[in-house]
């Protein structure tokens, strides 16, 4: 058995796909804050969610926005991507711990930026997950630990956005101890659980973590 993922009072939705509605939906907490970004209110009903804030220039969503949910309308001559304006309303009202659901699939570059946007959390201090449903993402910044829930049948990657240092990995298939993984560098791709959570510990830089099942 693997530790339990606890349920998060913030959620930000995108217009991206998620694929395991029932298993976003128990990462949710009952009466948590929920910012759509643009198209992402169309998650709403599946998930059984109440949005409390839209955010957006909504392109993807089509329509003007609903007048009975609060909305902050964004310039499409924006600087960054909806998702990330999204994120930094929640931090405004005090969220440091959010899920991002609905932002991986379809457009390849707002699936990086969204992994960026993970990236840009942690560096803030926050704690915050990606996921479909079925692919969870997780980032580190700087000296520290991150714990990956063990997942039966799943693979689990690591990427380096910036050199990360000391890099050692614990409880994984593969093992790897104090490695300095480069941005460039594939060596942490398609590493597998072996039954218990994985422990990653790095002295340095900036670590996404990709868990997604082996049948993909």
């Amino acid at each position: 058995m693997g530790t339990a993922i606890a349920p998060f009072e913030c959620v930000i939705l995108g217009a991206g796909e998620i694929v395991g509605c029932a298993r976003v939906a128990g990462l949710i907490s009952p009466g948590a804050f929920v910012v759509c970004a643009d198209g992402g209110l169309i998650h709403c009903q599946t998930l059984n969610l109440r949005p409390n804030l839209l955010v957006g220039d909504f392109d993807s969503l089509g329509t003007p926005p609903p007048e009975d949910i609060p909305h902050i309308a964004l310039s499409p001559d924006k600087n960054y991507t909806d998702s990330y304006y999204a994120a930094e309303q929640a931090a405004r009202r005090g969220y440091s711990r959010m899920l991002l659901a609905g932002m991986l699939g379809g457009r390849l570059d707002h699936t990086l930026a969204n992994i960026q946007l993970l990236a840009n959390l942690a560096r803030k201090g926050a704690d915050a997950m990606l996921t479909d449903g079925e692919t969870d993402g997780f980032a580190l910044a700087g000296s520290g630990k991150l714990l990956l829930p063990n997942r039966a049948g799943c693979y689990f990657s690591l990427f380096a956005l910036e050199a990360c240092g000391g890099l050692t990995i614990a409880g994984g298939k593969y093992p790897l101890t104090d490695y300095l993984l480069q941005p460039d560098d594939p060596r942490a791709v398609s590493n597998e659980f072996a039954g218990k959570d994985v422990v990653i510990t790095q002295e340095s830089g900036l670590l996404v973590a990709l868990c997604c099942p082996i049948s993909k």
